[in-house]
């Protein structure tokens, strides 16, 4: 039978003890992943394949994972060699789709969690670059997902932008470009791509500053005219939400996000439309626009909804969003979505209630034609969350804390008569308690 393959590129940083302490940056980083099988009747035996950054394998482990459920592999269930850093690849004979969760010194520092990736591309984008940025800066990992060694170029797109030398990375491997230690000067904050020539890679970033964590997986495709993030928040309890958008097409494109409140939350719907140049990306969202009142948003009050990021006709873009919430170190990003790839069903590995006292709660979008009636089902137990005539471009939001069981752990699947995305976002722990992971279509 033939088996399903899928890369997580920053389980490198299972155990990934820096040499030389960055500003800002924690001391050491550990990661878990969360396998869900998306069978509902058949239950998945995967083989989970470590791999050390120069190609050689590490460790080799087989698993069965039960129709409908999810496993965690973190810790004593993470057979990989003490001080592994490396990637990962996963293959199943049945659909399975993970997600990383990475802390920050051992969790104190508090955490980030980006998705699995099922291909690689020759090339990749990535909307958000820093380099000692207001004390904000990034590293990336670009895993080859081929099977011949790869030979990748990345070029930093921005004032005082630059390319960084050829690296070539073994089938499987991953390599670190940390922005501290580039081509790139202080201050640097823009976009990057990343050529692996006839190769394929994937990529995830890692954002950080004194406090806070935050990761989003590059995008292994130009996107499209239309990009989609199922959730956005402003001066909502503290939130913060600002959108990175990148123009992946080869001319200036005049860009447009439109912000459309949730059914039940407090906001207006309001736009925003800026120039951005070839390859660059701009800030759309932030709180000089969503607290002005001449914009329309009424956020003065509290703003929860999704985005629509529409750059025209013949124009393509990709977006993530970044999320702070004032006077605490909680902060998280996701990538936005092509609405072209949206799909009835969209499944979510790892759900929580009260786990450690944390919990989970998602935003699923339409981005189908027309109103969606929607239901999401949870693992292992009756409740559900559910919207009917969901308007297009609205988002179902539920939160789970509270509303299952004390110590939940599972997963959940949502299922549309409409395309729809989602997005998980997960509260709790100590120092960074905010995570974001966008949910698999399927």
């Amino acid at each position: 039978m033939k088996r399903i393959k899928l890369v997580v590129v920053l389980s490198l940083i299972l155990a990934l003890f820096l040499a030389t302490a960055v500003f800002a940056q924690p001391s050491s980083y550990t990661s878990g992943f969360q396998v869900q099988n998306l069978s509902s009747s058949t239950d998945a035996t995967i083989v989970i394949t470590y791999y050390n950054q120069d190609g050689t394998v590490d460790t080799t482990t087989s698993d069965v994972i039960t129709a409908g459920t999810s496993t965690t592999y973190f810790g004593a269930n993470m057979e990989a060699s003490p001080g592994f850093n490396g990637s990962v690849v996963i293959s199943s004979d049945t659909p399975v789709a993970a997600i990383v969760n990475l802390l920050g010194d051992g969790g104190a520092f508090g955490g980030a969690s980006y998705d699995s990736f099922s291909t690689g591309a020759p090339t990749a984008n990535i909307p958000l670059v820093l380099n000692n940025y207001f004390n904000i800066s990034t590293f990336f990992n670009v895993q080859n997902t081929g099977s011949a060694p790869a030979t990748v170029n990345v070029s930093y797109i921005g004032a005082g932008g630059c390319n960084e030398n050829p690296v070539t990375i073994a089938p499987g491997a991953a390599h670190t470009f940390d922005q501290t230690n580039t081509c790139l000067g202080a201050n640097f904050i823009g976009s990057a791509t990343v050529d692996a020539g006839a190769g394929s890679v994937a990529v995830a970033v890692v954002q950080y500053d004194q406090d806070s964590l935050l990761a989003y997986n590059g995008f292994v495709s130009d996107g499209s005219d239309k990009a989609v993030a199922p959730l956005v928040s402003h001066n909502y309890f503290g939130s913060r939400t600002a959108l990175q958008v990148q123009n992946t097409g080869g001319s200036a494109a005049s860009v447009t996000v439109n912000f459309v409140p949730s059914a039940g939350f407090p906001g207006m719907a309001c736009s925003q439309t800026q120039s951005i140049a070839a390859g660059a990306s701009a800030n759309f969202g932030d709180d000089a626009f969503f607290l002005n009142a001449a914009n329309g948003c009424g956020a003065s009050s509290g703003w929860v909804g999704a985005a629509e990021i529409d750059a025209g006709t013949g124009n393509t873009v990709v977006a993530i969003v970044n999320s702070v919430t004032s006077g605490t170190p909680n902060a998280a990003a996701y990538s936005a979505f092509d609405p072209n790839n949206g799909t009835t069903t969209v499944n979510f590995p790892l759900i929580m209630d009260r786990n450690f006292g944390i919990f989970t709660g998602f935003s699923v979008a339409n981005v189908g034609g027309a109103a969606a009636n929607v239901n999401c089902a949870f693992s292992g137990t009756s409740y559900t969350a559910s919207a009917t005539g969901l308007p297009v471009g609205a988002s179902l939001t539920d939160v789970q804390g509270g509303n299952i069981a004390d110590s939940y752990v599972g997963s959940a699947t949502c299922t549309a008569d409409q395309p729809i995305v989602g997005v998980v976002s997960q509260l709790g722990g100590s120092g960074d308690k905010l995570l974001y992971y966008e949910g698999f279509n399927q």
